[in-house]
């Protein structure tokens, strides 16, 4: 098998491998978030050599589906083109996950006190002073935002603005580090909406559209809120999954 001749059964190898990789994940073997095999595991499933596999990646990569990190492994970053972004969330851990694999870039900021309907949603008296940033979410690899999203901060930590989008991932290490805070919980809540003409020129969507709003209150054991996010999805390009267990007996 002469698999280093690039002109030939490598071609052949790796692109057959990135076309089965990308229909796992476009099936949703793989979620965003989710951690492929290893080189090695990927080496004995195909039963061909790490210089085909790490072709094989390369290509993913390239096309903006995946990323990969030195002692980490390759994680998806995104559905392959003409799906709707996914993510999978079984636990806290695949939640975090997926922020991990989006950035978020500030629009701008203010110092707003919750009217009877924010306090609702965020679960706090009427006339708390919240400070809130508008942002719009996309995933790594794409210019095409996957949300908008306010964040809604305690007023005292403010000095984290100034880190927030510089890269991937959930704010809250942010604050544990600088504040000495810790989220105990997260409460979720995912309804239906349309999106208004500024927001879904934002997003690259039809005004009127439907949405996800998916609202998360990130919870201390003593202090309750201590940051929320309310997001607003397109429907067409993402979907939320979530796999319940069955408890035997």
């Amino acid at each position: 098998m002469r698999e280093h001749d690039k002109n030939g059964r490598v071609a052949t190898a790796y692109q057959r491998i990135a076309t089965d990789l990308l229909d796992a994940i476009g099936n949703g073997s793989y979620g965003v978030g989710d951690r492929l095999p290893t080189e090695a595991e990927l080496c004995e499933q195909f039963r061909v050599s790490r210089f085909t596999v790490r072709a094989a990646l390369a290509q993913l990569e390239r096309r903006g589906v995946v990323r990969r990190r030195p002692r980490v492994g390759t994680q998806v970053t995104a559905l392959p083109s003409g799906k709707s972004y996914e993510v999978a969330v079984g636990s806290l851990s695949q939640l975090l996950s997926f922020l991990d694999v989006t950035t978020v870039r500030p629009l701008d900021s203010e110092e707003i006190a919750a009217g009877d309907a924010l306090a609702a949603e965020l679960h706090c008296p009427p006339g708390q002073k919240w400070l809130r940033v508008r942002t719009l979410r996309t995933p790594t690899g794409s210019d095409v935002p996957i949300s908008w999203t306010d964040y809604y901060f305690q007023p005292r930590f403010a000095p984290i603005l100034k880190q927030l989008g510089r890269k991937p991932g959930p704010v809250y290490p942010l604050l544990e580090k600088r504040f000495n805070v810790s989220i105990a919980s997260i409460e979720q809540d995912i309804g239906a909406c349309l999106l208004d003409r500024k927001v879904a020129t934002a997003v690259s969507a039809k005004a009127g559209s439907a949405a996800l709003r998916v609202i998360h209150r990130m919870m201390s054991a003593t202090e309750g809120a201590l940051y929320c996010t309310v997001s607003l999805y397109p429907a067409d390009r993402f979907r939320y999954v979530q796999k319940l267990l069955a408890r035997n007996g």
